[in-house]
């Protein structure tokens, strides 16, 4: 399960250096089944990824904006058996270890509960390449679908007001 994690981490952070047309209302997914308010229109791309869980669907929509901040959101549909509740600590262990990288470092992490439906949660602030780059990450699982959504940049960025209404802009539809 790990390698999935991984691979979707990394897809995540190299296909982030896309930038796209600008939006005046929220990013829709129907296919997703989510709405969130990037700053201007995002990239979307999707990626089947092997792993030892089967082919999974990477599906993501990123904004990166001039000054290299990134704006990211992405779901992936896991089979049943990942996502039952005696397994989510090692899918949320495996998805921290992929953002921390073998040369990052944990600032902040806790488990949350999402939205109105209470969805389990974990989310983390990670500094990586010595402190230079900074990433806030949620991760939301809904029944067998995992979301996954980050801010990537400066420190200042991440903790930012605009980091911030993007993460509090997020919403599951059905």
């Amino acid at each position: 399960m790990r390698g999935a994690v991984y691979f979707g981490v990394a897809f995540l952070v190299c296909s982030a250096s896309l930038a796209a047309q600008p939006q005046k209302d929220a990013y829709t997914s129907t296919e997703g089944k989510y709405a969130i308010k990037f700053p201007n229109r995002p990239k979307t791309s999707h990626q089947i990824a092997k792993s030892a869980l089967g082919d999974l669907d990477v599906n993501v929509a990123t904004y990166a904006t001039g000054d290299a901040n990134v704006f990211m959101v992405s779901y992936t549909d896991y089979p049943a058996a990942a996502t039952k509740p005696e397994n989510r600590k090692t899918l949320f262990d495996g998805i921290q270890d992929g953002i921390k990288g073998s040369k990052g470092e944990i600032v902040s992490e806790k488990a949350i509960e999402f939205g109105p439906e209470k969805l389990p949660g974990r989310e983390l602030v990670v500094d990586r390449d010595k402190g230079k780059q900074r990433i806030k990450f949620r991760a939301v699982l809904r029944d067998n679908r995992l979301y996954q959504i980050a801010v990537i940049g400066t420190a200042e960025f991440v903790s930012g007001k605009d980091a911030t209404a993007f993460f509090e802009s997020l919403e599951l539809t059905k």
